[in-house]
């Protein structure tokens, strides 16, 4: 990654939103403990591209992109493989104790999700971690097949196999309709 500027920890949302700020930087990680605790490494460091405007009902809306690296199981071959997290953000921030005035089914793709922050300084490293957590793949795996270590694909495939054989021959002696045919 490139040598970046490194972003504020805490700063006021609503002030950078009246005053239309851009940032441009990095972002450490090491505090994104629940991050840390769902990838096996992630990078030092995250890219982010963010702007503050005013939003619905004048919350701060924060729009921009982020960029990281993370390393999780394949859970085809269980060997390592490195993902890039690039989620777009687009998110209304707003103090916890304030309610939303939303109607009921009105909610529509423009809409922008909602963080909500003690209503005196957000933490932009939670606000990012919330939002790369969102996009972690369910089912982390290498994007073909053939990037995966052979020799696991090849022995988890046997395993299956011989696996299967037996259940096929149990569900056929123990099956529980059989009574019903002889009757």
């Amino acid at each position: 990654m490139s040598q970046q500027k490194s972003l504020p920890i805490r700063f006021d949302p609503v002030s950078f939103a009246e005053h239309e700020r851009k940032l441009v930087g990095s972002i450490a990680t090491k505090t994104m403990s629940r991050l840390r605790e769902n990838v096996r490494l992630p990078d030092e460091t995250i890219e982010a591209k963010l702007e503050f405007s005013k939003g619905f009902y004048g919350y701060p809306l924060v729009s921009g992109q982020v960029k990281t690296w993370v390393t999780m199981r394949c859970e085809r071959c269980l060997d390592d493989v490195k993902i890039e997290l690039n989620p777009d953000i687009n998110i209304l921030v707003k103090p916890e104790e304030d309610i939303f005035p939303e109607k009921e089914g009105e909610k529509d793709a423009d809409t922008p999700d909602f963080y909500e922050y003690d209503g005196k300084s957000l933490v932009l490293s939670d606000l990012v971690e919330e939002e790369l957590l969102l996009i972690l793949p369910l089912v982390p795996k290498h994007q073909d097949i053939s990037l995966c270590n052979q020799d696991m694909v090849a022995w988890l495939a046997a395993n299956e196999a011989r696996d299967r054989e037996p259940e096929a021959i149990v569900e056929r002696a123990e099956n529980p309709f059989a009574i019903l045919k002889k009757s």
